[in-house]
């Protein structure tokens, strides 16, 4: 079978361990080519991990005919315009989270996606991985019984050089969109359907984006899903999620990358053996295997516009909708 083909929007520090390395052992995956910003700094990260192909444009790379697959890591607010116009050229894209600076521009992925034929995939790595299977199979089973609270965190220090996009507002930066995203991804997994009311609090940095946030979610049923995350000088690494139910707990340490080391189990006594395979690799090989295969994936179509609409209402909550609204 012909290899899918991916050319890389970016030279971002993420695509190494995200895509590259996890190509190097996944059938009928191939990175084929690069396009950055700096045509210099593109060529200097082709000859680093082997690429073939540097493009000096992304223009030139999503409109090249040996490329089916677009990874886009670009800063947010570059990730509409160049997912629509790859998706236009006829390629798949994967794009990195958050997909998009607000819900408006997801509705438009989506609707450029569903009118190309091609896949729109948000790369929420985590949801690959088996112990997140694990963990939905133990609530399916009835193990926790009905959920009652959610709590999850996402915790690690972002230093501002100057140049962090994670810091500057017109990149769509602040810890919700980085770190938050990610319990907010988690609660929807588990609940399986957006909440009715949301509430949300934040502490801003001196360049006017989220340095901490601490939102709670409330669903159709009464379940809560209190989520926080930080990106201050200082915190320490964390990203837990804890699920309680009528009839039981479960306590994920570490659901964003079990694979660096985790520890998944219930209040019956079950316990989940990690695979050190990474979230990363189980991706791209969903991506591969379902955009050959025609099968749905659980990152892309509705639970894209729900995930970014319920970000949207925790800036909203928290009062600061304008920061999602620059584009």
């Amino acid at each position: 079978m012909t290899p899918l083909r991916i050319g890389l929007l970016g030279a971002a520090r993420i695509t190494p361990k995200a895509v590259i390395d996890p190509a190097r052992v996944i059938p009928h995956a191939e990175i084929v080519s690069v396009a950055a910003r700096d045509p210099e700094r593109a060529a200097a990260f082709a000859s680093r991990h082997h690429i073939p192909e540097v493009f000096r444009s992304y223009d030139e790379l999503i409109t090249a005919s040996d490329v089916d697959v677009v990874y886009n890591a670009l800063p947010i607010n570059h990730h509409a315009n160049w997912t629509i116009k790859a998706l236009n050229a006829g390629k798949h894209v994967l794009c990195e989270k958050p997909i998009a600076m607000n819900s408006e521009e997801a509705e438009a992925m989506l609707e450029a996606a569903n009118a190309s034929g091609k896949r729109l995939v948000e790369a929420f790595h985590y949801r690959y991985h088996p112990a997140f299977r694990t963990c939905l199979d133990w609530i399916s089973e009835g193990k926790v019984g009905d959920i009652k609270e959610i709590d999850a965190v996402f915790d690690v220090a972002i230093k501002d050089n100057g140049h962090e996009i994670r810091h500057q507002v017109e990149t769509g930066g602040g810890a919700m969109m980085d770190l938050g995203c990610y319990p907010l991804h988690w609660a929807l997994s588990v609940m399986g359907q957006a909440p009715v009311s949301v509430e949300a609090r934040a502490d801003l940095t001196p360049t006017g984006v989220d340095e901490t946030m601490n939102a709670v979610l409330t669903f159709k049923d009464g379940a809560t899903a209190n989520l926080s995350c930080s990106m201050a000088a200082g915190v320490k690494f964390r990203a837990d999620l804890i699920i309680k139910g009528t009839q039981g707990e479960i306590t994920f340490r570490n659901a964003l990358a079990p694979h660096g080391g985790a520890s998944l189990a219930c209040s019956d006594g079950s316990q989940a053996e990690i695979s050190p395979i990474s979230t990363y690799s189980y991706q791209l090989a969903a991506v591969i295997r379902a955009i050959e295969l025609g099968t749905d994936l659980p990152t892309e179509g509705e639970m894209i516009l729900r995930q970014q609409k319920v970000l949207d209402d925790v800036y909203e909550a928290a009062g600061l909708r304008n920061l999602r609204y620059l584009a």
